[in-house]
């Protein structure tokens, strides 16, 4: 344990260089709306130019975080994504070890993981992925018998619009009740931003919803998105268009089938995994910080796949590499280079993709291989 903490914290610094930007972005948007709500989408920093994209809860959300002195908060975002790093973690481990990971086990490995580049990456900008990561496993991976089990997931999905896709898994698993919490929590968090400005929650609803313009360049290497990657190869940069779109029909249906099986088979870490990787996918921008579900669904990998059963060390050593060396960044990039790429830089520079779609085929083999539980049957036929 001592000796994974000690070459991390000699590698991070090398790794690490964003220095907050979207954390300013954050507290951008909780000034404006202790100041003047309706200038949420409109204002901007001198030194950044990306404005505040989240839903107004979002902004409201982070209204307290714009009083703290920068160096304060800055320091509390990374305390908090490491206390939410290490919750991913103690949530994914407990499906694998039976017992639950040992302490020294459960530091070491989250040590470990803070080179992985979505990690760094969500810590360096000062994102909130890996604290909405937290809150929805917690969430949907909870007993069924607590109560307000999808108030978590609801005020996620009204602080970043992507963890909606969560309510998919809820509809085809037929968990109603977590699914009603989950919808009126969200339908709360819009309701809040109406009385709060209407007519800049108007607006944000009927148009800056889709405005792909104001999240940056869609063909960076970065957008590791079936939409990135169709701009990337077509060299349209105005989207996938209908491509685009019958792509995210198809993921969402095959994403959500075998989300449901694998959560009727008792995989319950590889069902919310696989509807994380849906979200990651089908936005049309996912930025590699976004990708911090590739933690529980690496895990999953072990319990839930013939191969991570048979080669569970080999498994999670070239699952966590991969994410460590980030072949996304080993092309040109920038300035709309991705789309000259050639065959191997195309490999290369949309790697994150390749890999999960291989860890989804991986997933839905070994849900063929297994039969549900009987008695998971018997409370399907129950609730029918």
């Amino acid at each position: 344990m001592a000796a994974v903490c000690v070459v991390v914290a000699v590698v991070l610094p090398f790794v690490w260089d964003h220095t907050g930007a979207d954390l300013k972005v954050y507290r951008l948007g909780g000034a404006a709306m202790l100041s003047d709500p309706a200038s949420l989408y409109t204002a901007r920093l001198r030194y950044i130019s990306m404005p505040f994209t989240y839903p107004i809860f979002g902004g409201v959300v982070m209204a307290p975080v714009s009083l703290l002195p920068w160096g304060l908060a800055y320091g509390a975002s990374i305390a908090a994504s490491l206390v939410a790093l290490v919750a991913i973690w103690k949530l994914s481990l407990q499906k694998v070890f039976k017992r639950g990971p040992h302490p020294a086990v459960l530091i070491a490995i989250t040590a470990a993981s803070l080179l992985i580049e979505p990690v760094r990456e969500t810590l360096s900008y000062g994102q909130i992925n890996l604290i909405l990561c937290a809150l929805i496993l917690y969430d949907v991976l909870g007993p069924k018998t607590r109560t307000g089990r999808g108030i978590w997931l609801g005020l996620a999905a009204g602080i970043k619009l992507t963890p909606l896709v969560f309510l998919g898994l809820l509809l085809v698993t037929r968990q109603w009740k977590a699914l009603a919490y989950a919808s009126a929590t969200f339908v709360g968090t819009v309701l809040i931003g109406f009385l709060i400005t209407p007519r800049t929650a108007y607006d944000y609803w009927t148009q800056l919803i889709s405005d792909t313009s104001r999240i940056g360049g869609l063909a960076y290497s970065g957008n590791q998105s079936w939409n990135g990657f169709l701009i990337r190869v077509t060299g349209d940069l105005g989207g996938g268009g209908r491509l685009w779109q019958a792509v995210v029909l198809v993921t969402v249906v095959a994403g959500l089938w075998l989300s449901r099986v694998l959560w009727l088979r008792g995989e319950q870490l590889a069902a919310v995994s696989t509807t994380g990787l849906i979200s990651l996918l089908c936005s049309p921008v996912s930025w590699s910080h976004h990708w911090v579900w590739v933690i529980p669904l690496g895990a999953s990998l072990l319990t839930a796949t013939r191969l991570g059963r048979r080669w569970p060390w080999q498994v999670a050593a070239a699952w966590g590499a991969l994410f460590v060396l980030a072949p996304i960044w080993w092309v040109p990039r920038g300035d709309n280079r991705e789309l000259h790429w050639n065959s191997v830089e195309i490999l290369a520079g949309n790697a994150y993709l390749w890999v999960c779609l291989l860890a989804a085929i991986l997933l839905a083999l070994g849900a063929r291989r297994q039969k549900v539980p009987t008695a998971t049957k018997v409370e399907l036929g129950a609730r029918t």
